[in-house]
């Protein structure tokens, strides 16, 4: 069988797992992976069995034999490797969040539209089985008009540099915030008319957990808890005018239930046997868009990436929270967009 060769560009926690996703996945391998140190790249590269280790990103990104590039960095350089991809000509699937901010996301999917090059963000959520038979029960109007969407989301993170360093990108909306932001877009089918937040902020001035109510047409709401302090619930319930639906895990669902307006379950779904890692379905959903000359999968498209990252944005600046990095409004200008009048 011939194989769909990946690199991996970072050897953290993440790029572990999708290296072993990519061992167990038919027809795919983790070819090769690079790191900012030699030794790190090549002791992951044995951990993970894996052929090629390189100590820079540049050198991996040149390698002609890998056919596409999966970007594991912190959020801050996201942006960067992904533009350096596509100059090369090398599709790239990157880590949410695609970008810390909405200006730099646009830059790298323009160059993709320009150079007619893949590239994608890895939302896995979005690209699982169970997740869209949920939207299809939604969908269906299984509990009549959706009228409200609650989600809970936590880990404890607090010692992670990358969560509380604001030039890592760090932050718990930059983290956490798109897996149910994309939950509750896709349900509603639209942007939010306006929302309210609140934020608790590390001594570093990045959020350490957010509150942010979302208000849409017709009255219809959303509320989303995030925290990186301590564990949370980690959930969304979607309220409809005849029922409700549980997703039990936003991040990984592993059982959908829909139950009736008393709390009786009408229907329990669960994730298929078959699925491993859940990590596996952006990846063959990636290789079909590349070797049908795609720059985008249907599943999670670029609109659907800009949409996201203009929405985390607008709340993380209506917070105050300004990253230090490329592509940041200065604060006088955020002083201005937000003055009241």
């Amino acid at each position: 069988m011939i194989t769909f060769k990946v690199g991996i560009l970072g050897a953290g926690q993440i790029a572990g797992k999708i290296a072993d996703c990519l061992n167990n996945l038919s027809g795919f391998s983790p070819y090769a992976v690079a790191s900012r140190d030699e030794a790190t790249a090549t002791a992951f590269a044995v951990t993970h069995q894996i052929e090629k280790s390189y100590g820079s990103y540049d050198e991996l990104i040149a390698d002609p034999d890998v056919e596409l590039v999966y970007i594991a960095t912190v959020n801050s350089n996201h942006a960067e490797l992904a533009k350096k991809c596509i100059e090369a000509g090398k599709p790239c699937l990157v880590e949410k969040p695609f970008s810390y901010n909405l200006n730099t996301a646009r830059e790298v999917l323009n160059l993709a539209r320009e150079k007619n090059i893949f590239c994608g963000e890895a939302l896995w959520t979005r690209y699982m089985p169970l997740t869209h038979a949920f939207h299809k029960l939604v969908m269906d109007n299984v509990i009549g008009t959706v009228r409200h969407i609650n989600s809970s989301l936590g880990f404890d993170l607090h010692d992670s540099e990358r969560i509380t360093t604001p030039e890592l990108g760090g932050g718990a909306l930059l983290d956490l915030a798109v897996y149910p932001i994309s939950m509750i877009l896709w349900v509603m089918q639209s942007m939010p008319a306006n929302f309210v937040t609140t934020k608790t902020p590390y001594k570093t001035g990045v959020d350490a957990t957010d509150t942010i109510m979302l208000n849409f047409l017709q009255g219809r709401t959303a509320s989303i808890f995030l925290t990186t302090t301590y564990k949370a619930e980690n959930s969304l319930t979607v309220y409809g005018t005849t029922g409700r639906i549980e997703v039990d895990d936003v991040i990984c669902p592993t059982k959908v239930t829909f139950r009736s307006l008393n709390g009786e379950p009408v229907q329990i779904m669960t994730k298929p046997e078959k699925q491993q890692s859940g990590y596996e379905y952006q990846f063959i959903a990636a290789r079909d868009a590349i070797i049908t000359d795609k720059i985008e999968t249907p599943e999670h498209d670029h609109n659907a990436i800009l949409r996201f990252a203009n929405l985390i944005e607008t709340i993380r600046l209506s917070n105050g929270i300004l990253l230090p990095l490329p592509g940041e409004i200065s604060q006088d200008e955020l002083l201005q967009r937000f003055r009241k009048v």
